[in-house]
């Protein structure tokens, strides 16, 4: 673990593509709290440089890499996304602040910050998440690709079981209740004061 330390938890959201990930995280933490990753896919349609991500060239990503910039980097569906170092900093200086990112990325800023990072883990079926899938994904090839990646994103509920304060969650479950299950997951986590 480095010498620097967290203020604040900082929440990393894990679960299978389509597991809700992103919308329960945005329905449960304030705007602010979110940490901006880099990234160097497109930018979509209503997206904004500085809010969703940090939208970067493949060189500038680069940088980022060599001058040991990043807590975390990985490359998912043939694009680079990282976790600046200062911006996790920066979130967590006040509150506590959150991301939606892979285990990989989960256990490398586990291992530099300790146990004021935090997973919850959205379990949910895989028929759930090829009928989610199918509703915001038209590209055949996508859903398939994605589909086949549950088996592997799902078996990461062991890996988050093995860290202290950890939080397996029922995706499953309707939306509200989802987002109250970690709702309550990060009210615990407050009433803890780690570090």
């Amino acid at each position: 673990m480095g010498e620097a330390k967290l203020k604040h938890p900082f929440f990393v959201i894990i679960g299978p593509s389509g597991s809700g990930k992103t919308r329960v995280a945005e329905a449960v933490f304030p705007k602010e709290y979110k940490v901006v990753s880099h990234t160097t896919r497109p930018i979509r349609t209503g997206e904004q440089d500085g809010t969703d991500y940090y939208f970067e060239t493949k060189e500038r990503f680069d940088y980022l890499v060599n001058t040991k910039s990043l807590a975390e980097y990985d490359t998912y569906h043939g694009y680079h996304y990282g976790v600046g170092i200062a911006e996790l900093m920066n979130r967590t200086k006040n509150h506590s602040a959150y991301d939606v990112l892979t285990i990989n990325g989960f256990q490398e800023i586990q291992n530099q910050f300790g146990s004021m990072v935090i997973p919850i883990f959205l379990e949910v079926s895989k028929k759930n998440v090829l009928s989610r899938l199918k509703i915001r994904e038209v590209n055949e090839e996508v859903i398939n690709a994605r589909g086949a990646l549950y088996d592997q994103e799902s078996t990461n509920k062991n890996t988050v079981m093995n860290y202290p304060h950890h939080y397996i969650i029922d995706a499953n479950q309707p939306f509200e209740e989802v987002v109250k299950d970690v709702k309550q997951a990060v009210t615990e986590v407050m009433q803890l004061k780690l570090g």
